[in-house]
């Protein structure tokens, strides 16, 4: 027995009133609990509508419950999330793509000659990766809500945040530490222009990655 319109809304409404706040479980979820409930009632026609809307809920109790499948959703997307930025960085620490990577940094370092205090010079690279912040929180406050709905896969900036705060903050107190002997020994400061790089591509990629994630939904769902 299929179900009307107005049941399958019923249905909606219920899944969001148990806290899944992601557009893409909420339909997924109430694809699943509507052909659960047209399953029951196919096979008891006798029972009203509430019963075959509670047979079908206690499907999903325990680790098969909304709320758990939605928790395990959001760690296997952070898992591919980190997945393809790792992929994507360590293709420009491969050939051919390393050549840049490594003119990048010999670039940096030659900047270092124009500083009197090479400490200062390195203070003002990592300070540049918190630029990296602007597109980041532009998409997350633009795309918050698309279209009144929010999304899980645009939702979490996980590696992008984390980078942000990380590289820029250990590339500033290493570089407090070590200022005295930035100033006599040059392989520290290459050392610390190598981890500006990685830092760089985290930062770099993240963003990419963010601004990828957010198109494919848009086009996914057809929205503006």
């Amino acid at each position: 027995m299929k179900l009307t319109t107005e049941q399958i809304e019923y249905v909606t409404n219920y899944i969001k009133s148990l806290d899944i706040k992601w557009y893409e479980l909420q339909v997924e979820f109430t694809d699943h609990m509507v052909t659960s409930m047209e399953e029951i009632w196919e096979k008891d026609p006798g029972l009203t509508f509430d019963q075959v809307k509670q047979n079908a809920a206690n499907k999903f109790v325990g680790d098969s419950s909304f709320k758990s499948i939605q928790e395990e959703r959001k760690r296997i997307l952070q898992k591919e999330y980190n997945r393809s930025q790792r992929k994507m960085i360590a293709e420009f620490l491969k050939f051919p793509k390393i050549i840049g990577s490594i003119l990048l940094g010999i670039l940096a370092y030659q900047g270092s000659f124009f500083f009197e205090k090479p400490s200062k010079y390195l203070i003002v690279l990592f300070a540049l990766l918190w630029l990296f912040a602007i597109p980041t929180i532009y998409n997350l406050t633009r795309n918050y809500n698309i279209e009144g709905k929010r999304f899980l896969a645009v939702s979490y900036y996980s590696l992008t945040v984390t980078c942000l705060l990380l590289f820029p903050n250990i590339g500033l107190n290493l570089t407090g530490v070590f200022q005295d002997e930035i100033q006599q020994n040059h392989l520290l400061i290459i050392s610390l222009i190598c981890f500006w790089v990685v830092g760089l591509l985290f930062c770099a990629t993240g963003v990419y990655l963010d601004i990828k994630h957010i198109a494919k939904v848009k086009k996914q769902y057809q929205l503006n």
